[in-house]
């Protein structure tokens, strides 16, 4: 009788723990950082969408070290490490005090960054100099969310103003409609607006052609992918290339692989966004970064920074030169974990992180200096 009750109990228990494991009472899980969702738990999955910081959904289950999530109406695998537990469930991050504005305002300062967000803590999509017009639509605790490109972005409500600058200069240059195909003369950037101060957004190999739909001063307004993008016409060509261009927006790799052209072609994406998993364009996480810089000079190296740094010949700190790659742990642990291009003088450019993105930081910091492993070549 003894036996027969504890057996009872024991599948009493089983089955309790197995409702558990089903997600029956599925537990809300939030999100640290942006963070790619995968279609299969591995970093060699598809990207299926982006869960943004602060995004909280209902966690669907575990498989290893990734956690099963629905965001954005997408079912896929965010890495565990970047979730937190509990929160209210939502699509998307809660902005408190977020009110419905409609006005237009226009940039005090010489220059404003657009972030992704209602703080500093959010991205730079792009960038509006002093006079420019900014469309806004809401305002969240000292923050406007405005009309940017084809979407919306948020920029600092204290360096607007409500008065009309006595020279306008509006968004968005004027375009004049144009159908024509031009070559690219260079691997060429791809941007959002009509100018430097707007982010890329992908790459044009040299000898690709380009289907202009207009243009806005020295730049084209091009096809690109889905939607549309600008390139400098001052590096085009009415011409054909001998060799055949196309317009699949690849990269035909410059023969120019110095330190200098990889610091300078690394510099384009200052600003991009950290997205950890991501390769590019839009946005890296660190080692995504020094790939896709080196991809662009044909050189092949691994996709991690601890594989990167144990492929590459080992140099000494004092040995380091432009383009170059530093090495450092970014745990208590010792190990391999975070990876920068040395740009010289004492500093690197690297995807830092969800808060800075794409940036310039001194190598002899005193984090970088107790989290220093190596430095490695190519």
């Amino acid at each position: 009788m003894i036996h027969s009750k504890k057996m009872k109990f024991a599948v009493t228990t089983a089955a309790a723990t197995a409702i558990v494991c089903t997600g029956a009472l599925a537990a809300n899980v939030t999100s640290t950082t942006d963070v790619n969702v995968r279609s299969g738990a591995g970093n060699s999955y598809s990207v299926l969408t982006v869960m943004k910081s602060g995004t909280t959904t209902a966690s669907l289950g575990n498989s290893g070290k990734w956690t099963k999530v629905n965001v954005n109406g997408k079912t896929g695998y965010v890495y565990s490490k970047y979730l937190t537990s509990g929160g209210n469930t939502s699509s998307t991050p809660s902005n408190n005090g977020s009110q419905n504005v409609s006005k237009t305002v226009y940039i005090s300062a010489s220059s404003l960054n657009v972030r992704s967000g209602a703080g500093t803590s959010y991205s730079v999509i792009g960038n509006l100099k002093k006079g420019n017009s900014a469309s806004v639509v809401g305002s969240t605790n000292g923050w406007y969310k405005i009309k940017y490109g084809s979407g919306y972005g948020y920029i600092s409500s204290k360096y607007t103003t409500s008065s009309t600058p006595t020279t306008t200069t509006t968004n968005i240059a004027p375009t004049t409609s144009t159908n024509k195909t031009v070559y690219t003369t260079c691997s060429l950037n791809v941007r959002s607006g009509a100018s430097t101060s707007y982010s890329v957004v992908g790459v044009l190999g040299s000898g690709k052609a380009a289907s202009v739909v207009g243009t806005s001063g020295s730049w084209y307004k091009i096809k690109y992918g889905s939607g549309y993008g600008y390139i400098s016409s001052k590096y085009t060509t009415s011409s054909a290339p001998s060799n055949g261009g196309g317009n699949n927006g690849g990269t035909v790799t410059p023969s120019n692989g110095s330190g200098s052209s990889i610091v300078s072609y690394a510099k384009n994406f200052l600003g991009c966004s950290y997205v950890y998993g991501a390769t590019g364009p839009r946005s890296f996480d660190c080692s995504g970064f020094t790939q896709y810089v080196y991809a662009h000079f044909g050189k092949s190296i691994p996709r991690n920074s601890a594989a990167q740094y144990s492929s590459s010949k080992k140099i000494s700190k004092s040995q380091l030169r432009a383009g170059d790659l530093i090495f450092f742990s970014n745990s208590s642990a010792g190990k391999v974990g975070h990876v920068a291009i040395y740009i010289g003088g004492g500093q690197m450019i690297h995807a830092a992180n969800s808060k800075t993105g794409v940036c310039i930081d001194s190598i002899n910091s005193s984090y970088y200096t107790s989290h220093y492993i190596g430095c490695g070549r190519y």
